[in-house]
């Protein structure tokens, strides 16, 4: 997608709540995991957000100034 759009992953933001997100997340500039997420990828990532059930989501992107 990068490649497409002709950008680089400075600017790149993840989001993932489980094991198979971990590349991606690692990838990325800031990787952010869902607090319903697993273990492993809340160790690993640049900031946890709160449960999506309790507008993790939203409150994640007010917090990175995407909204």
């Amino acid at each position: 997608m990068l490649a497409h759009l002709g950008a680089n992953r400075q600017g790149t933001v993840a989001f993932g709540d489980a094991a198979v997100a971990i590349p991606m997340l690692e990838y990325c500039a800031v990787g952010v995991a869902m607090g319903n997420g697993s273990e492993d990828i809340k160790a690993m990532a640049d900031i946890v957000a709160g449960d999506v059930e309790e507008d993790g989501l939203a409150r994640a992107f007010e917090r990175l100034g995407l909204m």
